[in-house]
């Protein structure tokens, strides 16, 4: 929890602009959104907040971060903004026509709970969506970094293993999920949403992840001064020679986009 809180105030900057390309594909589902009511979960600085008031929603987001909740209300002055436990939301039974989550639900410890909750504060027919990061090998800068830590790095990680959230990809697994927190399976959609990450200097993936990173953050800033300058040497040539675009650089991503109606 304390991680979450120092690396608030630099992940805009490090890792904002990356998945909050997503949130379109994200949103998509729910269109048109003008005069429907959307919550956000794990909202970060509030990205999806944003574009739902920008396409005409009530938007209201929750995260258990204290600073993030502080970025995302002088982000999105015109939307609301609680620190909460998204097992335990602070809102009456349908509440909301929306539930969306943008990479959140790779964070949850318990993502049965939080479906639960999505369904009890959505109206009948209301919608949840949400995007997890598809495999590595559709995400070049996953596998980039986890292939060159594993081959580099001295010390392990200190940071807890992270939900195995890709379970949840596998379509009977998915369903079962979604079915037992109150969601139709049968309405079950996913789809792919790929964006490219352009960036001028070979070292941004590295910059990026030591500075606005948790996870995998910490397992770079748990490495001896000079390996740490190896890995990051070791990256900048990498994407230097196999991912070069005339004058910048290129990452490939995707994410999966997941919705499903409530009864």
């Amino acid at each position: 929890m304390q991680e979450w809180e120092t690396r608030a105030p630099a992940y805009a900057g490090a890792w904002g602009e990356v998945t909050g390309a997503f949130v379109p594909s994200l949103l998509r589902p729910l269109a048109p959104l003008a005069g429907r009511t959307v919550l956000d979960l794990a909202t970060g600085p509030g990205y999806a907040a944003a574009l739902a008031v920008r396409l005409g929603a009530r938007a209201w987001g929750v995260d258990f971060s204290h600073a993030m909740i502080a970025q995302a209300r002088r982000f999105v002055p015109q939307a609301s903004f609680e620190v909460a436990d998204a097992q335990d939301l602070p809102f009456a039974d349908e509440t909301f026509d929306a539930v969306v989550s943008n990479f959140g639900v790779q964070h949850f410890a318990d993502p049965d709970a939080v479906f639960a909750e999505a369904a009890r504060v959505l109206r009948p027919g209301g919608c949840l969506v949400f995007t997890v990061w598809a495999d590595q090998d559709r995400n070049t800068p996953t596998r980039l970094l986890e292939t060159t830590l594993a081959r580099l790095a001295a010390c392990p990680s200190p940071a807890p293993e992270g939900p195995a959230y890709h379970q949840l990809l596998g379509d009977q697994a998915l369903r079962d999920t979604l079915e037992r927190a109150g969601f139709k399976g049968g309405t079950l959609a996913r789809a792919l949403a790929e964006v490219d990450w352009v960036f001028q200097d070979p070292n941004a993936l590295f910059d990026s992840e030591l500075r606005g990173s948790v996870r995998s953050g910490a397992w770079l800033r748990a490495q001896p001064p000079a390996v740490l300058a190896q890995i990051r040497a070791a990256l900048a040539a990498e994407i230097q020679e196999n991912h070069r675009d005339g004058a910048r650089f290129v990452l490939p991503m995707a994410a999966v986009v997941v919705s499903a109606i409530r009864p």
